[in-house]
C-alpha cells in the first residue's frame, strides 16, 4: 500500500516536473526576440547619472508614475520644494537623490537636499526646479535598470 502511495506521489512530481519544464521553454521563446526594457545612456562626463529610456511596455509593466515638484512657501530651514517621500532613492553612499522625467519615457537621477521628512512628505533645499515631473512610484526599478541589474539575477 505504501508503495502505491509512493508511486502516486512520483506520478505527479514528474507531472509538475514536466509541466514546469515546458513553462520555462515557453519563457524561453520569448526571449528569442527580447525587447529593450530600459535603454541607458552613459553620461558624457564620468561620476554623471545616466539617462533612462524605458520602452512603452516597460513603463506599464512597472506602473511607472510622476508627480510635479511642489513648491513651498513660509517655512524655515531653507526648505523650497516637496516631493513624495516615496520619489527619494538612496546610491550606495547614503547620498539622496529623485529621478526626473524631462520628457516621455526618458529619466535622469538628479540630486536632492533634504531639509525634513514629516510622513510621506519630504522638503527639499535644493532638487529639481517647481513643477518638474519625478517618479513617484517605480524609482528603485529605476536605481536597477541604471545600475544594471536585470532583475533576472
Amino acid at each position: 500500500m505504501k508503495l502505491r502511495g509512493l508511486a502516486a506521489s512520483l506520478t505527479v512530481l514528474a507531472a509538475i516536473t514536466v509541466g514546469a519544464s515546458g513553462c520555462s521553454e515557453a519563457g524561453a521563446s520569448n526571449e528569442e526576440n527580447p525587447e529593450t526594457a530600459v535603454t541607458v545612456e552613459e553620461p558624457a562626463e564620468e561620476g554623471q547619472p545616466a539617462r533612462l529610456t524605458v520602452s512603452e511596455r516597460a513603463e506599464q509593466r512597472l506602473g511607472l508614475r510622476t508627480e510635479p515638484v511642489r513648491p513651498l512657501t513660509g517655512q524655515a530651514g531653507g526648505a523650497t520644494e516637496v516631493i513624495a517621500y516615496s520619489a527619494v532613492v538612496y546610491d550606495e553612499n547614503g547620498k539622496s537623490w529623485t529621478f526626473s522625467a524631462p520628457s516621455p519615457r526618458t529619466y535622469i537621477r538628479v540630486p536632492i537636499v533634504i531639509t525634513s521628512i514629516t510622513g510621506q512628505t519630504v522638503q527639499l533645499k535644493s532638487g529639481p526646479p517647481v513643477g518638474t515631473q519625478v517618479v513617484v512610484v517605480g524609482a528603485p526599478e529605476l536605481v536597477g535598470a541604471e545600475a544594471g541589474i536585470s532583475g533576472e539575477e
